[in-house]
């Protein structure tokens, strides 16, 4: 990976990725789980979690869980990744938002 660890890359608008301020000074977390290996980012603002998948699908919305992390509903998936950073935690909404799962059956 380059150095702005895919960010920009994959689907939904890179440039609202680039307006969240990530948690690692250093490289991104690389997690694998089910088969899948993803790349871990999380805003210091606003909270949110991000994912690209190496698989080439792209950035994902992400629920991130104790155990496990979860793909966020496509609707969700779509919004977050669309806007740019809020600048700061809206608990009330993204609560809403990290309760929708992607369904299984989804691509």
């Amino acid at each position: 990976m380059d150095s702005d660890n895919g960010i920009g890359k994959g689907n939904g608008n890179g440039n609202s990725l680039y307006s969240h301020l990530w948690s690692n000074g250093g490289p991104p977390r690389q997690i694998t789980q089910d088969g899948r290996t993803l790349v871990h980012h999380r805003c210091v603002r606003c909270g949110r979690d991000f994912a690209l998948e190496l698989d080439g699908s792209g950035w994902h919305a992400l629920y991130v869980g104790l155990l496990r992390i979860e793909l966020l509903a496509e609707s969700v998936n779509q919004r977050w990744l669309a806007e740019k950073c809020p600048g700061l935690p809206l608990w009330d909404k993204d609560r809403e938002d990290r309760a929708t799962r992607k369904d299984s059956n989804q691509t």
